[in-house]
């Protein structure tokens, strides 16, 4: 009997801390309820790195049996007509805007994008905004200007917030701005 009591108390002590512990966690003031957000994306820099040297080591130098081989995938052509191929990866940049106009800088994006088969890329981007950092990964296919990702959190007034977020192109704009137009809900 004394066993349960001191079981069933530590039980309702790792609650009470877990508890702490979680309130401490989320900032004062944080907010997760549901909204929406929008921002002009304007890449600054990108970054590509080719590794075709791994694919033709990979080619030769692999655990795949002779008759395996033919799973391995060959990259015919060049990296400027044909790629990206999987294994490349970038980095983007971008300044974020209010307003479509483009006129105030209000934050800042980046994309890290690994590419796989077929010329798409598994992206994981962070925005920058007033308030917090908001967290956002998926599949885009390479040179596609509309695609959706998914809001996976953030920080601040971000904090456990979910959702997702739908880049188009902005309307009559020479730079390849995009509009980011984000649907959050709360934790």
């Amino acid at each position: 009997m004394r066993q349960v009591g001191f079981a069933k108390g530590l039980a309702v002590a790792t609650v009470a801390a877990g508890a702490i512990v979680c309130g401490l966690s989320r900032p004062a003031g944080a907010t997760t309820a549901g909204g929406h957000l929008v921002v002009y994306a304007v890449p600054v820099r990108a970054q590509f790195m080719n590794h075709s040297d791994d694919r033709i080591r990979g080619m030769s130098a692999n655990p795949f049996t002779p008759s395996e081989q033919a799973l391995v995938l060959v990259t015919n052509g060049t990296e400027k007509k044909n790629g990206p191929f999987p294994g490349d990866d970038v980095l983007y940049t971008f300044d974020l805007y209010s307003a479509p106009t483009l006129a105030k800088k209000t934050g800042s994006a980046l994309f890290t994008c690994y590419y796989t088969f077929a010329k798409r890329a598994t992206c994981e981007a962070y925005f920058d905004v007033k308030g917090g950092v908001l967290l956002a990964s998926g599949e885009i296919e390479f040179g596609s200007s509309h695609f959706t990702l998914s809001v996976l959190g953030g920080t601040s007034a971000y904090f456990g917030a979910h959702g997702q977020t739908a880049a188009v192109p902005l309307a009559g704009k020479e730079n390849k701005a995009q509009r980011f137009d984000f649907q959050l809900l709360g934790s």
